[in-house]
């Protein structure tokens, strides 16, 4: 068993982790809303905080123990923990150097994997499965199903100013919905790691989801406005229909993956390739090919360099 002081440790990184995903991830669900001018900055951080917290505590326990008994054959030990939340802050933070999108989802996975596998333990075949096909398959129907809600509203709500009206509230009752779904299907991948160590020291997973809701909170009110601001700009961009659009995508498929299946997954993952099919329609200003195979092949290597990355960490580690 660790001692109480590498605990702490832990969950000090694990808090750091989960502040910056309700800065980053979970904030992107009221960026819509912002984008629209249906709510302004601040309270939009707001409800993302409130709402992103009470989310977590709700429905977190299903990514988290994905993340924290599914992904390898063996108990998540502190060490293997920590080497994975470690790894997850390098890919985040150079995600925000080089100001590119970094999924944490796909960090949290390699992580706990590559560390899981160095020390000794067998990958868990049919979780590692479910896992890979909803990123595939979650891709594809993403797009599709974007494509047809663009194709619905244009068919069925018109051009109007009441209509334009009864949009931006369905976009903000949209959004808080999405951050609600959003604490919960973010938070494991902060305090999912830590699993087998709080067990260790006799405590439940509620305790420790809560923790992690906290982190979402506290980067949502502290950060958060900043990546509103400019996320909300490029929604701004598609227009407030295709907004609608990507969240009725993103809402249902983000929490039968996640909040059901237990399966990480990331919110840009899954809004990208909304995006994507909205513009495949003919909706906001189209698709930059180039700039989406260069997504889609970053979300590759940061689950191939996070597993490696864990796997050399731990190993040298052990060495020591």
């Amino acid at each position: 068993m660790p001692s109480a002081l590498l605990l702490g440790l832990g969950l000090v990184i694990s808090f750091l982790v989960a502040a910056v995903t309700g800065a980053s991830s979970v904030s992107v669900s009221m960026a819509p809303a912002i984008g629209s001018n249906s709510i302004g900055v601040l309270r939009g951080a707001f409800f993302v905080g409130l709402v992103g917290f009470i989310g977590a505590v709700v429905q977190g326990a299903a990514v988290t123990r994905g993340v924290g008994t599914r992904i390898v054959s063996g108990a998540v030990t502190f060490e293997i923990g920590t080497i994975a939340l470690v790894v997850i802050g390098i890919f985040v933070g150079l995600g925000i150097y080089l100001e590119h999108s970094i999924p944490v989802a796909f960090s949290t996975f390699g992580g706990v994997a590559g560390a899981g596998l160095a020390a000794g333990y067998r990958p868990n075949l049919d979780y590692w499965s479910l896992t890979l096909s909803s990123w595939v398959l979650s891709g594809v129907v993403a797009v599709g199903l974007a494509y047809g809600m663009v194709q619905l509203i244009r068919r069925y709500v018109p051009e109007s100013d009441r209509a334009d009206r009864t949009i931006d509230k369905a976009v903000l009752f949209a959004g808080i919905v999405f951050s609600f779904i959003g604490g919960g299907s973010q938070v494991g991948l902060a305090v999912g790691p830590l699993v087998g160590t709080v067990r260790e020291f006799g405590f439940g997973i509620l305790p420790l989801i809560a923790f992690g809701g906290l982190g979402i909170t506290a980067g949502a009110f502290t950060k958060s406005p900043v990546m509103l601001q400019a996320v909300g700009r490029q929604y701004a961009s598609l227009g407030k229909r295709t907004s609608l659009a990507v969240l009725l995508t993103a809402i249902p498929m983000v929490q039968v993956i996640a909040n059901v299946l237990g399966v990480p997954i990331s919110y840009n993952h899954i809004i990208i390739n909304s995006i994507a099919g909205c513009g495949f329609a003919g909706a906001g200003s189209g698709v930059d090919t180039r700039k989406y195979a260069g997504t889609l092949a970053s979300w590759v290597l940061t689950l191939a360099g996070s597993t490696g990355v864990a796997y050399a960490l731990y190993s040298a580690v052990e060495l020591v």
